[in-house]
């Protein structure tokens, strides 16, 4: 008798849960690498041109790769003396990893910014994790934060340090996480640590770091369990700190130099009037709507394309998390989070600006995500909402950012370009290109604020020779239309201008955003 042929087991069906969650990871997978790609996608481009800042950390990055030493000879500094200030260290140094591997471009300059951002979410991600226990919900937090709008504007340029801040930040969560979940006088040491290294982020850090520290002092001391090792935290903290103390005593009058020029008190107000000063941007800042969910820093479009510090949808669960943070307050982290959101306006309420800074609260957003996040938690563990009402929010925190992106790559570009360079920096990559034998080069007037910054980034000045005989000496001089110039010198002038005296050849324009000659690259004749 012929074999018969072995049965085929019955079918077994995917419980529809098991297929929920893969549409769930499927959607969350495509929606994280969108959003790390679109940090990288014309990084170099969007946005148009390099500002003044970004030349600055673009050149001492350059010098320090090279030289070790920063564009004025310093060897390995900790402050970069930069413009009107001192610069700090994380993001210069990080830019120099970068350059050296990218070369001098504006992608190299911007990379650690992006990096920085991803990193943040990154860190998110395990601290939402270990503090809810919803790998979910972490991986989500993770994802919607790099889509909050300050996040994402400063994580594509380095108008300042600044974007560094917050990854550093979400480290010292996890760094104090891990300190009350084994207190000893190591994860203490390393919790200090990683709170006193936010000292050289971003300007903002020098205070609010020690701020900080003493803070999570408080907190842990608060409970029995953490005060044998809360010295050690305490001299984590010190010991990060006294380099900046000692750099502070060597060279008085240098990190504070610029804040003399901005806090309330430069005017030599009376007392109360500082103090209302101080309330007033310190409610602005935490307190207001406009600034943190609908117009933002409304100066500048460096700052923001027009949005709030957060995405609008964040409003109602971070005002739960500050409950969610209450109920928790049994915890040393949970108390130190809520210190934290009194703390974080500090810095900037102390600056006499009129307007709000988001540069001076980015601090702030990382903590808002970790706040929301423990109001969701809350919320799915109590009202235990149906799975189609948490897509319904999650669908609606995703098209808000997607709406966020398509302005920022569609409409910003041509209205922030005027904040940015204006397309010098174009003018003078072309310049500089077809710049043979050290050809005298002439440029507008306004090229040559604060030393030429402009000439020393896009030029690749060599620093030393650049201290030695200056842009004169390396025959880099002021335009004019009207002026004779040499036979075969470069000249950049605005728009379609050209040369009035003498015949001319064009070398390249300088596009502007939108449409139109920025600036055109002549060589005379």
């Amino acid at each position: 008798m012929p074999e018969l042929a072995p049965a085929s087991a019955p079918a077994v069906p995917v419980p529809r849960a098991a297929l929920v969650d893969l549409l769930e990871r499927a959607v969350w997978a495509l929606s994280a690498s969108t959003a790390a790609c679109l940090y990288f996608f014309k990084l170099g481009q969007i946005p148009p041109g390099l500002f003044l800042d970004e030349t600055s950390v673009g050149y001492n990055a350059r010098a320090i790769g090279r030289t070790l030493a920063d564009q004025y000879g310093n060897s390995l500094p900790l402050f970069f003396r930069a413009l009107e200030d001192y610069k700090s260290p994380l993001y210069v140094y990080a830019s120099a990893i970068t350059e050296a591997i990218f070369g001098p471009t504006p992608f190299a300059v911007r990379l650690p910014s992006a990096l920085y951002a991803l990193g943040m979410a990154v860190g998110l991600y395990f601290l939402v994790r270990r503090l809810t226990e919803r790998e979910a919900l972490a991986r989500w937090i993770a994802v919607l934060a790099l889509l909050a709008p300050s996040i994402f504007t400063y994580g594509r340029h380095a108008v300042s340090e600044t974007s560094s801040f917050p990854f550093w930040l979400v480290l010292a969560f996890l760094a104090l996480l891990a300190f009350e979940r084994a207190p000893t006088w190591r994860s203490g040491m390393l919790a200090g640590a990683a709170l006193g290294i936010c000292t050289y982020t971003y300007t903002t850090g020098r205070l609010l770091a020690p701020l900080m520290v003493a803070a999570a002092a408080v907190c842990f001391w608060l409970d029995r369990r953490y005060r044998r090792t809360v010295p050690a935290l305490l001299g984590g903290g010190a010991l990060l700190g006294t380099p900046m103390a000692l750099f502070m005593l060597r060279h008085p009058h240098t990190l504070d130099k610029r804040f003399h020029t901005l806090w309330v008190f430069k005017d030599d107000p009376p007392f109360g009037v500082a103090l209302q000063r101080m309330a007033e941007h310190y409610a602005q800042h935490l307190l207001s709507f406009d600034f943190l969910f609908r117009t933002g820093d409304r100066v500048t479009l460096r700052h923001n394309i027009g949005v709030g510090l957060l995405p609008v949808w964040l409003c109602v669960p971070l005002v739960f998390g500050l409950w969610s943070l209450w109920r928790r307050r049994a915890s040393p982290t949970a108390r130190f989070l809520l210190a934290l959101v009194v703390l974080s306006p500090i810095p900037v309420s102390l600056c006499h600006d009129a307007w709000p800074h988001a540069s001076r609260m980015l601090h702030f957003v990382p903590l808002a995500y970790v706040l929301t996040a423990l109001a969701i938690e809350d919320w799915l563990s109590t009202a235990k909402p149906a799975r189609p009402l948490v897509a319904l929010g999650l669908a609606l925190a995703l098209a808000e950012g997607a709406g966020f992106l398509e302005s920022y790559f569609v409409d910003y570009p041509a209205a922030a370009q005027p904040q940015f360079d204006g397309g010098a920096g174009e003018a003078l990559r072309i310049a500089f290109a077809a710049r043979l034998e050290n050809e005298p080069l002439y440029a507008p007037d306004s090229f040559f604020i604060f030393d030429g910054t402009y000439f020393q980034f896009w030029g690749d000045l060599d620093p030393v020779r650049f201290r030695q005989v200056g842009l004169e000496g390396l025959g880099i001089h002021r335009a004019s239309p009207n002026a004779q110039y040499p036979p075969g010198s470069l000249v950049i002038l605005p728009g379609g201008m050209r040369p009035f005296r003498q015949p001319a050849e064009l070398v390249g324009t300088a596009a502007r955003t939108g449409g139109g000659v920025a600036y055109s690259v002549w060589r005379a004749q």
